[in-house]
């Protein structure tokens, strides 16, 4: 009992001590692999990273991940009578994931998916909703959606970008 009192008194001196220490420093110019003429100082600004040269996920090719058992995810990733929509809108966030050669590109491609993504939707509103003046609107979303499409890719184009 004796060695247990004693235990509990040197933890209660020791553990205030112990956290009030710092770890040693260390020096990080000696590690491999670590440009660090390239890294920026404190206060000075990073060069932008060239995107360009990235590859997009496919999400469709990762293996074992299982999305039914990620707490309901699962569930909001397939359609429903009441949400016809999710697989689609799954799918138009998976491709907006493109990475242009600079943020005009990257932004005219994340938006042709993203209209692309309200088509489809839509196209399922128009078949699906109850409600006609529903239906009317998503005809209309769909109408208006693809004349941004083709104003995008005309961007693409015209600026000797590859069509999406």
């Amino acid at each position: 009992m004796h060695k247990y009192i004693t235990l509990a008194a040197f933890l209660l001196v020791a553990a205030p001590i112990a956290a009030q220490t710092s770890p040693p420093p260390v020096d990080h110019s000696k590690m491999q692999g670590m440009n660090h003429d390239a890294m920026a100082k404190p206060g000075a600004s990073t060069p932008a990273m060239d995107h360009s040269k990235m590859q997009t996920m496919d999400h469709g090719k990762m293996e074992g991940m299982d999305h039914s058992k990620m707490g309901g995810m699962g569930e909001m990733m397939k359609n429903t009578s009441a949400n016809p929509y999710a697989e689609v809108g799954m799918a138009m966030h998976h491709k907006m994931m493109v990475v242009g050669a600079d943020a005009s590109e990257t932004w005219i491609r994340q938006m042709i998916e993203h209209h692309r993504g309200a088509i489809a939707m839509s196209k399922i509103a128009v078949t699906q909703a109850a409600d006609k003046e529903v239906s009317s609107m998503a005809q209309k979303v769909v109408t208006m959606q693809q004349k941004e499409v083709a104003s995008l890719q005309s961007w693409l184009k015209r600026n000797g970008k590859k069509a999406q």
